[in-house]
């Protein structure tokens, strides 16, 4: 589930005027499953709108005025063989269009226009429809689509080892108890049962140590694969048009300033690559940004990142032996810079 919020103030609030605050809300809920071993991976959910055009200051109460909200499903899935180097996915979004709703506060004049104080206020808020594609290719030794291990699948033989010897002792007790004589059975069966419980000790604690030395072998065969990799990432966004839509700038300045007019295509390459093993990974990339006015023109991106491992800390014994890594993100174009920093987990 993802939820994301920008704020806009459309007019200040005056002495005896209050101001006008835009919201606009952007969610997305999701899930997935995988099947054939996560060689396929099937997703569907939901993305949703809202806006809400809400007064406030000048010497009067804060109120909402106006609240649009608007739903639609998306589906998608990823293809990635085992021991292959590639994985394609494909992604299909349904327009979304936000109705109002609680509007009491909007007035409405003679020619049907809705209009806080003179802002003229939009009948919906919109999301074209998108398609998206992508693949990964990644050039190396290190493997893209290692086959999945299931842990329960090779500790299992050993579970059912244990209890074939165990219902193959329980049947030998029995046997030698219907041969004592009954005055000698009682006493017989305390004994059988206390040395079972001793044997099952015994045995518990040797399945733990195996169950463990198998965890070790998967873990040290993940840790040793090899870490050099070119990973090549290449992906197309189709967005849809949007039937007389005005843009965000345009509804701010009270202009008809169309947008999304029809289809825009929006392609991303990128590399990933682990330049000092095990310590640094490197990421470059670019995209192409379409206008989606009529006169506009398209704006070229580039990105780049980088993930540096840090040293192991427990979080006090929150997160066991976990090695951390630092990470920074760029997105620069003309008129456009974007830069994100994180900590997370080193893998």
């Amino acid at each position: 589930m993802n939820a994301e919020f920008l704020q806009y103030s459309i007019a200040p609030p005056g002495p005896n005027s209050p101001g006008l605050d835009l919201t606009l809300g952007r969610y997305h809920a999701l899930g997935a499953y995988g099947v054939a071993g996560n060689q396929f991976v099937f997703g569907a959910g939901l993305r949703g709108v809202t806006a809400q055009v809400a007064q406030n200051g000048g010497g009067q109460s804060s109120r909402t005025l106006l609240t649009m909200t608007g739903a639609a499903p998306e589906i998608g899935a990823i293809i990635k063989p085992d021991n292959r180097p590639w994985r394609i996915g494909l992604t299909a979004r349904a327009p979304v269009s936000g109705r109002s709703f609680g509007n009491g506060a909007v007035q409405v004049d003679a020619s049907g226009v809705s209009r806080a104080g003179q802002f003229i206020l939009p009948s919906k808020v919109v999301l074209p429809w998108e398609i998206e594609a992508g693949f990964a290719l990644q050039l190396g030794p290190r493997p893209l689509n290692p086959p999945w291990i299931n842990p329960h699948d090779v500790e299992r033989p050993l579970a059912d080892r244990t209890q074939i010897l165990r219902q193959q002792r329980a049947h030998d007790q029995a046997r030698e108890l219907e041969r004592l004589p009954p005055d000698a059975r009682a006493k017989r069966k305390e004994e059988v049962v206390r040395a079972e419980a001793a044997i099952r000790e015994i045995e518990d604690l040797h399945a733990s140590a195996d169950a463990q030395r198998m965890r070790d072998v998967r873990k040290a065969r993940y840790e040793n694969w090899p870490r050099e990799r070119l990973l090549i990432l290449a992906s197309v966004l189709v967005a849809g048009p949007s039937e007389n839509a005005v843009a965000m700038e345009g509804f701010l300045e009270q202009r008809l300033d169309y947008v999304g007019r029809s289809p825009t295509l929006t392609p991303h390459l990128g590399f990933e690559s682990e330049p000092i093993v095990n310590f640094l990974r490197a990421r470059v990339g670019s995209y192409l940004e379409p206008s989606r006015f009529v006169d506009g023109n398209p704006r070229q991106h580039f990105t780049f990142g980088a993930d540096f491992r840090l040293l192991p800390w427990s979080g006090w014994g929150l997160f066991g032996d976990q090695v951390w890594r630092a990470s920074f993100a760029a997105d620069l174009g003309p008129r456009y810079a974007n830069w994100g920093f994180g900590i997370a987990a080193w893998h």
